[in-house]
C-alpha cells in the first residue's frame, strides 16, 4: 500500500482528484456553475466589443475612403483661393497620390420630361474612386459628359406630377436638402430611364429661373443649351459619391467662359476650386500631409480623425465589458477556495493517512490544485459552449439596435475569435488554479496525527 501511494503518476493524481470531485456533486456543480457564468460573461461581453468593432470597421471601409483628405479655402484673399497652382504645391508634398480641385456648378438638365435642379461637381477623374453600376468615366475635354451617383438619379423627376421636383428632393451645393416635411421617407430609385441611352439637355444656372424667368429682369443672362450624355452611373452605397452628379474640369471651364455673366452672378470662377480632395497614398502618410495642407493655409479634414476617436471610445467601452466579466471570474473564485477549503476540512483524515503512508507533500499539494484546475476547465469549457449558443441565437436578429451603450448596424453581434475561445478556458482554469493554491497550502501543513485525531 505504501508503495502504491509512493509511486502514483501525475494521471493517478488526476483520476483521484475528478473521484475526490465526483464524490460531492452537488457542491462541485454549484462551484463549477460559478466558473461557467464567469466565463460565458466574460466571453460574451468581449465578443460583443468585437461585434461591435467589426460593424464599425466594415461600415468605415464601405463608406469611405482613409486615404482621401477633404481641403477648403481659409478666407477670401487671393492667397487663401485655391487655384490650379495651389493643388501644384500640394502635389509635390511627400506622401500626396493625387489632388484635385472641385466646382460646383449650378445645373439645370432634362431627360425627355423628367427634370433636375441641381448642382454638377466639376473633378479630375484620376483622384476620384469611381465604382460603376454600369457605363464609364467621362473623358478629360470640353464635351458635357456626365456621371450619375445611383442615389443621384432619383433628382429626376416630373414636375407635373404631385411631389415632383419642386416638392421632393433637391441638391443644393453638393448636399441633400429636403423640400419635403417627411423627414424620413424612403430613398426614390429614381424615373425609368435608359441613362446612358438617354440625350441630356443640359443648362448652367437654376432651373426655376430658366422655367420661371422674371419679365422685369428682361437683362437678366440666359444660359446656353448643351446636348450633354451620361457616360456612367456610379454603385449605390452609403456614401456621398452615390449621391452627387460629375463633369470634367474642362468642361466646366468651358460653360464658365460661355456663361461668363450668368456664372460670375453664381459666384462661379474659371480656374478656382471651393473645395479639393487629395489622396495620400497610404493611410499612414494621411497624418502628415493633412498637416502640411493645413500649415499652407487651408482647412482640411480626414476621416481618419474621427475614426480615431471613435477607436478610442470603442477601447474604453471594450475595457468597461471587461471589467464586468472579470468581476464575475472574481466572484466564481471564491466560490473555489471556498469549495476547497471546504473539501479540506471534510478529508483531514483522508490527508493524514495520505501523509502517514507516504505520499509526499508536492504530490498532495498537486492533488488538490488538480482539483481546482478541474472546475476552471469544467466550467470554462461549458460557459464558453454558452456563450456561442447565445452567440448563435444573437447573430440571428437583425436591424438596427442600440445595446449597452454600443450602436448594432445590424443588429447584436457577437464575435468570438479562436484566441478569445482559448483565451477564456485558459483563464477559467489560471483562475480555479490560483483559487487552489492557499486550500493545497493549508492541506501540506496539516500533522497527519492532528489530522487523524481531529476527523474521530
Amino acid at each position: 500500500m505504501r508503495r502504491k501511494w509512493t509511486t502514483m503518476t501525475f494521471f493517478d493524481i488526476v483520476l483521484l482528484a475528478a473521484s475526490n470531485l465526483w464524490r460531492r456533486k452537488m457542491r462541485t456543480i454549484l462551484t463549477v456553475l460559478g466558473v461557467i457564468i464567469g466565463t460565458a460573461c466574460i466571453v460574451i461581453m468581449v465578443a460583443l466589443g468585437l461585434g461591435n468593432l467589426e460593424q464599425f470597421n466594415e461600415s468605415i471601409m464601405q463608406s469611405t475612403d482613409l486615404t482621401q483628405i477633404e481641403i477648403s479655402p481659409m478666407g477670401s484673399s487671393d492667397n487663401a483661393k485655391l487655384t490650379d497652382a495651389k493643388l501644384n504645391q500640394i502635389r509635390a508634398i511627400p506622401g500626396v497620390k493625387s489632388a484635385t480641385g472641385v466646382m460646383y456648378i449650378p445645373s439645370y438638365m432634362a431627360i425627355g420630361k423628367y427634370r433636375a435642379d441641381t448642382s454638377v461637381m466639376a473633378v479630375d477623374p484620376k483622384s476620384m474612386d469611381f465604382k460603376f453600376m454600369e457605363g464609364s468615366v467621362f473623358g478629360e475635354n470640353t464635351n458635357i459628359e456626365l456621371v450619375v451617383g445611383a442615389n443621384a438619379c432619383q433628382y429626376f423627376s416630373d414636375p407635373n406630377d404631385q411631389g415632383g421636383m419642386y416638392g421632393g428632393m433637391v441638391m443644393m451645393g453638393g448636399g441633400v436638402a429636403m423640400a419635403s416635411s417627411e423627414m424620413d421617407m424612403q430613398i426614390p430609385q429614381g424615373p425609368d430611364i435608359d441613362w446612358l441611352a438617354s440625350g441630356v439637355k443640359y443648362y448652367p444656372g437654376s432651373g426655376y429661373l430658366i422655367e420661371n424667368p422674371d419679365p422685369t429682369t428682361p437683362d437678366q443672362p440666359k444660359p446656353k443649351e448643351y446636348r450633354a450624355k451620361i457616360t456612367g452611373i456610379l454603385e449605390q452605397a452609403d456614401n456621398q459619391e452615390s449621391y452627387n452628379i460629375y463633369m470634367s474640369i474642362p468642361a466646366a471651364n468651358k460653360l464658365i467662359r460661355e456663361n461668363r455673366k450668368l456664372m460670375d452672378q453664381q459666384g462661379v470662377k474659371e480656374g478656382q476650386y471651393t473645395q479639393g480632395y487629395v489622396n495620400a497614398v497610404d493611410v499612414d502618410s494621411v497624418a502628415e500631409v493633412l498637416q502640411a495642407v493645413k500649415d499652407m493655409g487651408f482647412q482640411a479634414y480626414s476621416p481618419t480623425e474621427w475614426i480615431t476617436q471613435m477607436q478610442e471610445e470603442q477601447a474604453r467601452q471594450q475595457s468597461q465589458l471587461i471589467a464586468i466579466g472579470l468581476i464575475s471570474l472574481l466572484v466564481s473564485a471564491i466560490g473555489i477556495a471556498n469549495t476547497m477549503l471546504a473539501s479540506i476540512l471534510e478529508r483531514s483524515r483522508e490527508i493524514g493517512v495520505m501523509k502517514v503512508l507516504g505520499l509526499g507533500i508536492s504530490k498532495i499539494n498537486l492533488m488538490f490544485l488538480v482539483e481546482a484546475a478541474m472546475i476552471g476547465l469544467l466550467g470554462g469549457l461549458i460557459g464558453l459552449g454558452i456563450s456561442y449558443v447565445f452567440g448563435a441565437i444573437a447573430n440571428f436578429g437583425g436591424g438596427e439596435i442600440s445595446f449597452l451603450g454600443m450602436y448594432f448596424q445590424n443588429g447584436v453581434q457577437l464575435s468570438i475569435p479562436w484566441w478569445l475561445a482559448l483565451g477564456a478556458v485558459a483563464i477559467a482554469v489560471g483562475v480555479g488554479i490560483v483559487s487552489g493554491i492557499y486550500p493545497a497550502r493549508k492541506a501540506t501543513k496539516m500533522s497527519p496525527l492532528e489530522a487523524i485525531r481531529s476527523s474521530n
